[in-house]
């Protein structure tokens, strides 16, 4: 090689390794954010930027209570430049990663229908997760994954006794007497554990919940609908412009902005993961559980419009109850913008950036199956082991043609660019 050659090839060189940063190991460390004191995770993706994660603690100052993200940062390319996203919360005292349930409407001997906590105690049937103090932990690992794990009590109202459920109906069987005395509360445990994995981009969230407090099935019955809350995932003020999940069928809104009057498809077997995602602006949050359909660790909960579109289901008045083209909003199996749009303007838009998962309400039963509005299918809402556990992991990204989630969700098990959760971990 010439000397001309030679001092380029080395020029060439040293601006790669100019270009490329050294491999960091994932890390954890004290930090201040936005006024908040956190656990902020540090790890590098697959695409070789650096992310974050910004975990609120218990106490060190905060008010309220920790165990949930109230930033996360990730590269992109605006206009060819390489950027930095951050994503906060979306307000003070909000975040993403808590956990909610909502408990399942009983049937009562007076004729009413409500949740027990509602009924009887006055109390909330699905209080956010973020209301109740956590004890959280940074997991010993390996040197390229974080695990930050956090333990709560979440409570559940129920009758004391067992009480049957009609598995045509899936009412209560018989109906519920209404002597406070019949009922109490269940304090379940709830674990939240966190993984983030160097060359991998989407955290991986495990939600574990305990039924260990009941003497048995048949007292509480209720859905899953955490990791939940709000994250300002676009940088801005937008309205939400689509809505896009994935249970049984492909779900997508096909008219741009959001809105209740918004068309719709809900066709298309899905062979990929169950998947839900918002967009807004130029950018989508989304939650994934990354494992194929049928191997999905919950059911889904009760629709009629499943497998239909706008234009074919119920004449095109999406819900009975409300005057809108969207199905209605209980019917929805993954919570995210359904209650936050306006009720009195079936063409107002949300910029409320809401996301959650979501499930049947018949975890606590000793139902066999659940029927989600198409078919039966097999249902175990009380595990032997009394754990109920289900994992998500968590997109944010600029907003690609035809979804940047559903992308995701559809490779092929194993490839999915989401943290793995150890064995025995």
């Amino acid at each position: 090689m010439s000397q001309v050659l030679k001092t380029a090839a080395a020029g060439l060189i040293a601006t790669l390794v100019l270009i490329i940063p050294p491999a960091e190991a994932a890390q954890s460390q004290s930090a201040t954010v936005n006024g908040v004191a956190v656990d902020r995770v540090t790890w590098r993706g697959s695409d070789g930027g650096i992310r974050t994660a910004s975990l609120k603690r218990q106490g060190n100052g905060n008010t309220g209570n920790g165990g949930y993200a109230v930033q996360l940062t990730y590269p992109y390319l605006l206009n060819g430049v390489a950027t930095t996203m951050t994503v906060n919360a979306s307000s003070a005292g909000d975040g993403f990663g808590y956990f909610v349930a909502h408990e399942r409407y009983r049937q009562f001997s007076d004729g009413t229908e409500a949740p027990i906590a509602n009924k009887i105690f006055g109390a909330d049937d699905s209080p956010l997760g973020l209301s109740f103090a956590v004890t959280g932990r940074i997991v010993p690992s390996t040197r390229n994954r974080v695990i930050v794990e956090y333990k709560t009590t979440y409570p559940k109202y129920g009758t004391i006794a067992p009480n049957g459920i009609d598995p045509d109906t899936g009412e209560d069987s018989p109906r519920l007497g209404t002597s406070p005395a019949l009922f109490k509360r269940y304090d379940l445990p709830v674990t939240i554990t966190w993984y983030f994995q160097d060359g991998a981009n989407w955290p991986l969230i495990v939600t574990r919940v305990s039924l260990a407090p009941l003497p048995g099935a048949d007292r509480v019955s209720f859905d899953l609908r955490g990791p939940y809350g709000k994250l300002n995932f676009d940088g801005g003020n937008n309205p939400i412009r689509q809505v896009m999940w994935a249970d049984r069928y492909h779900f997508t809104t096909t008219s741009d902005p959001l809105t209740r009057n918004a068309t719709w498809t809900w066709t298309g077997a899905n062979t990929g993961a169950r998947f839900s995602a918002l967009l807004a602006g130029q950018f989508e949050m989304g939650l994934f559980e990354p494992t194929v359909y049928s191997m999905s660790a919950l059911r889904d909960g009760y629709s009629e419009a499943r497998g239909t579109t706008s234009a074919t289901y119920n004449g095109g008045n999406g819900c009975p109850f409300q005057a809108q083209k969207l199905p209605c909003d209980y019917e929805w199996p993954y919570q995210s913008s359904q209650y936050e749009l306006p009720y009195d303007n079936p063409n107002g838009t949300t910029v409320s950036e809401k996301m959650a998962w979501g499930s049947t309400p018949y975890y606590g039963t000793s139902l066999s199956s659940v029927f989600d509005g198409v078919q039966s299918v097999p249902f175990n809402g009380f595990p032997q082991n009394r754990i109920i556990e289900y994992r998500v992991c968590l997109v944010l990204g600029p907003r690609t043609a035809g979804g940047l989630t559903k992308a995701i969700a559809s490779r092929t098990p194993g490839s999915y660019d989401c943290a793995v959760k150890p064995s025995g971990l």
